[in-house]
């Protein structure tokens, strides 16, 4: 009985979250990749409008594994504060 309701709140849950749009977890600057990032067709277009060609650079193959907020200090200037504060904020609004 238990197990049963235990699935059945998960499968509402879930069902919410599919009819309301909310998907699980947010990607984030801080916890999620820049390869992470490029795969997902929004955050990809945000990056690409802050950090334009970051998902064509040709160092794409060694920082695709690093969160933004790790590449920053290696980008020479290009990510700023306010650059991951911009894409922080616009990954959390749709």
């Amino acid at each position: 009985m238990r197990k049963a309701l235990l699935t059945g709140a998960l499968a509402l849950s879930l069902t919410f979250a599919a009819v309301t749009g909310v998907a699980a977890a947010t990607l984030s600057i801080e916890t999620n990749s820049v390869a992470e990032l490029v795969a997902d067709e929004k955050a990809k277009a945000v990056l690409e409008k802050h950090i334009p060609g970051i998902s064509t650079h040709d160092a794409y193959e060694m920082f695709k594994d690093m969160t933004l907020v790790q590449l920053k200090p290696l980008s020479e200037g290009l990510i700023t504060d306010e650059t991951l504060a911009a894409i922080k904020s616009e990954l959390t609004t749709d």
